[in-house]
This record gives structure tokens, sequence and C-alpha cells, in this order.
């Protein structure tokens, strides 16, 4: 009698085990990036999503043929990491936390990490979780891929519940800040015949950052 208790209790057990298991892996819960990046990127300025505007991760559901923004009943700590280029393969849409984990970037020996700001983990709460000022150090010429990404997954240790996927962006360059002089060149090249009549032209325009050469050049 005990033993067939015993042998009914071990089954229950591992039916348990297989049931929240696949409860985790069948999980539509996912972090996203509300937008795309504003492109290229330099080191040392600030990355800002396509409307100049601090990036923002959002928690969806993938369920159905949209996605839709949701939330959980607590907060989530979320960390912000670099990505190989080349991650996810073919940029398959499917990954494991594992495949996520050993593609992260981290900073060449002897440098300062790879990714700088006081917003590298943040607290999703109501949907979604705003990132404050973050900057590349290093540019990205010294991977294979000379690409990089950003990710986002939930910060390892902090949750218990069911699985989240990890948030990607789309593969960019990183260039060095260097390379931003030559992008000024052709707006001083235009109005270089203003200098000696309009010299208060010059005065009055603001510093304003790469991407707004970009944009008005």
């Amino acid at each position: 009698m005990e033993g067939s208790l015993r042998r009914r209790s071990t089954c229950s057990l591992t039916r348990s085990s297989s049931l929240q298991i696949q409860a985790l892996e069948a999980s539509s819960l996912q972090l996203m990036y509300s937008k795309s990046l504003l492109l290229p990127i330099f080191t040392g300025s600030k990355i800002v999503d396509l409307d100049s505007s601090p990036l923002q991760i959002h928690l969806v559901d993938t369920r159905g043929d949209q996605m839709v923004s949701t939330y959980l009943p607590h907060p989530l700590k979320i960390e912000v990491v670099v990505l190989d280029g080349d991650f996810p393969s073919n940029d398959s849409s499917k990954w494991t936390s594992e495949e996520f984990d050993s593609n992260i970037v981290k900073e060449r020996t002897g440098k300062r990490p790879l990714l700088a700001g006081d917003c590298l983990t943040v607290t999703l709460r109501d949907r979604y979780a705003p990132i404050g000022e973050i900057e590349f150090t290093d540019n990205s010429s010294w991977i294979r891929s000379r690409k990089f990404r950003l990710g986002a997954r939930v910060a390892p240790g902090s949750y218990q519940g069911v699985k989240i996927r990890e948030a990607i962006t789309e593969a960019f360059v990183v260039k060095d800040h260097r390379g931003e002089c030559k992008l000024l060149l052709p707006f001083f090249l235009k109005y270089s015949s203003m200098i000696h009549v309009n010299l208060p032209f010059f005065e009055n325009i603001p510093q304003l950052s790469s991407s707004w050469y970009l944009i008005n050049v």
C-alpha cells in the first residue's frame, strides 16, 4: 500500500514538473523595444529612438495576429545588454535564453564597459520601462560581424514566473565619434560663403547633436 502511494506521488510530481516546463516554454510574453534606433550611432553619443526620444522597453503578448501590450501584477527588473550583430542567425525570430546569453558582447580587455550610463538596469511597471541616457564607449569594428544589437532581458535571479523572451533591436554599426566631423563638413561648406558677411548667424547656432545634422544637412 505504501509502495503504491509512493509511486503515485512520484508520478504526480513528474507530471506537475512536466506541465510547469511546458508552461514556461509556451509563454507568449516578450520584451520589445518600442521603436527602432536613430542611426548612425557614434561612441560617446546618447542612444535614442527614431523620434530622438529616450528608448523604452515594452512587455507584449505575442498570441494572435498582433502583439498586444500587457503587464504583470508586479514590477520586473530589466537589464540592457549588447549583443553580437550576427545574432540571431538568419535573423530568426526564435532563440533560447542560453543562445541569447552566449551572444552578449563584453568590452575588450583593458577597455571601459562597452555600454555606459546610469540606466542599464531599469524597472518595468505598467507595461513599459523607460531607459535614460546610455552610450557606447567603443566602436563595433573589432568583432567579426562589425555590428552590435541592443538586447534586453529580465535580470537574472530577479524573477521566478513564466518565461519572458528577450528583446533585441536591429543590427547596427557603432562608429568612432571622430567620424562625426566628416558629417559636419557639408554643412560648413554650404555656409562657408556666409562667414565674412553674416558671422552672427554662426554665433547663434546652438550646439546640436550629430543626429540633427544627419536630418538637416
